[in-house]
């Protein structure tokens, strides 16, 4: 019996076959379900947790990148166990698929972990309806992620990361509520939004009937009707302009809203739907807030209006990089 406390070695297999497949990118939606249900046990969480710390030691080591080949994560049974460490069998070519792996695993290490938590997740520049258990309708904004926790006393959906709409299944006596940051949306028979701005920053909007916000735990949640906004974070709140109902999460219909936000922000919104990167090497602190509405399938062309409008020049690099200056 190994240090993990399985027989043979067989729980690090598993662990070490999870891990490479993470790295790989081919993972999908039913092997997230897996490996979270796979995670609930300790040992199990203990054995994945010691494997991506060696793939993501192999990074550190020199040499591994001395071939740019983009092979996948070396096979179990390309390895051997070694002073307690599993180490290629194949050659430079497969400590080049490792160090790949390796990279992969360390650079989506954040995304990663939300990924095991999340129940729905969509890619940038993805826009997907979800139905839930109870008939409710969810709609996901490109790279949001929610979690859902249906209970005999409450329906709770948690919005880890994104924006996401709902528009809620009446005849259910459980309450409905969104967690998002510090505060909770609760709903009174409505359709209505979750953004997060940032890390701590939530803004909720209702496009029909009305909900009750708390912006932190133990706090008065405030109520808001149809075409009511109001911003929390930190536990603090206010309510800020109205809008028409129907431009309430427009990108449900494929447009980017902008309204009177500063400029660096309404590039921010606009990255949001594109997968290349955005280098901003410019001052946008002296800029003029923005008013606008964009495609969401059409960011460059985003980016190019919003760079003209102030003055900028935007120049388009490799890999779908675009450079803001």
């Amino acid at each position: 019996m190994n240090q993990s406390g399985n027989i043979d070695g067989t729980i690090d297999a598993q662990a070490r076959d999870y891990v490479l497949l993470l790295a790989s990118g081919t993972a999908e939606s039913a092997d997230l379900h897996a490996i979270r249900q796979w995670l609930t046990e300790p040992a199990h969480a203990g054995a994945f947790e010691r494997e991506r710390a060696f793939w993501q030691d192999l990074e550190l080591h020199r040499g591994l990148f001395s071939e740019q080949i983009p092979a996948p994560p070396p096979p179990r049974h390309g390895l051997r166990r070694i002073a307690g460490r599993w180490h290629p069998l194949i050659g430079k070519r497969a400590a080049a698929g490792a160090a790949v792996a390796c990279l992969a695993l360390a650079l989506a290490g954040p995304d990663l972990a939300l990924r095991l938590r999340a129940d729905h997740v969509t890619e940038t520049g993805t826009i997907r309806a979800v139905t839930l258990a109870d008939g409710s309708a969810a709609m996901l904004d490109s790279g949001s992620a929610i979690t859902i926790d249906y209970r005999d006393d409450e329906r709770h959906v948690t919005l880890l990361r994104g924006r996401a709409w709902f528009n809620v299944a009446h005849g259910d006596k459980r309450p409905f509520r969104v967690a998002a940051a510090d505060g909770v949306t609760e709903d009174i028979g409505t359709a209505f939004e979750v953004a997060h701005r940032d890390a701590d920053a939530v803004e909720v909007a209702v496009s029909e009937g009305a909900v009750r916000v708390a912006p932190a735990s133990g706090q008065s949640p405030l109520q808001l009707g149809t075409g009511e906004r109001m911003h929390y974070a930190d536990g603090a709140a206010r309510r800020i302009a109205a809008l028409r109902p129907d431009r309430i999460a427009a990108w449900r219909n494929g447009e980017l809203l902008i309204d009177k936000r500063p400029l660096a922000e309404a590039i921010a919104e606009v990255k949001r739907y594109r997968r290349g990167m955005v280098i901003v090497l410019a001052d946008l602190s002296r800029a003029k807030p923005v008013s606008a509405v964009f495609r969401t399938d059409r960011p460059d062309d985003a980016l190019a209006a919003l760079a003209a409008g102030a003055n900028l020049q935007l120049t388009h690099l490799p890999a779908g990089t675009i450079v803001i200056h």
